[in-house]
């Protein structure tokens, strides 16, 4: 039988927790010091951080903490370098990242990381999306209709 190594079996005797938005959160702000203090704590040991995870950072602290952008972009980036960390389609996710900085909606690129290696092609009615994606997005775009 082969067995094939994952990212999680390389920590054996610990525990890989799949964290919440809030825990990174805590963790980039520090602006709870009780609850970043413990964030720091859980993500010195082995983390996951899932797709949904980063597409709701992003979304805090762009639109509801209004941290500008740039700043924005550069906090996302530190989570995906985290050295214990496992991020979900990490190669995909810095594209996003990049895209985003350009002025892409962080929504729109992560639902493209999401779609890429599950199916051939993305299919929208915003054409934004193909022009803000471009030509090296992880799967091609298809827009349908008439859209801005």
């Amino acid at each position: 039988m082969l067995m094939i190594r994952t990212w999680t079996q390389r920590y054996v005797g610990n525990i890989v927790r799949a964290v919440d938005t809030n825990i990174l959160a805590r963790w980039l702000l520090g602006d709870d010091p009780e609850q970043s203090a413990l964030a720091v704590q859980v993500l010195r040991e082995p983390a996951y951080v899932s797709l949904t995870v980063l597409i709701e950072l992003g979304w805090v602290l762009e639109r509801a903490l209004k941290i500008p952008r740039p700043v924005a972009a550069s906090m996302l980036q530190k989570v995906v370098a985290l050295e214990n960390m496992q991020v979900e389609k990490r190669a995909e996710v810095l594209w996003a990242i990049g895209r985003f900085l350009q002025g892409a909606d962080w929504a729109d690129m992560m639902h493209i990381v999401a779609a890429s290696g599950s199916s051939p092609v993305f299919t929208t009615f915003d054409r934004a999306i193909a022009r803000h994606a471009g030509s090296d997005s992880p799967v091609p775009i298809e827009t349908l209709g008439k859209s801005p």
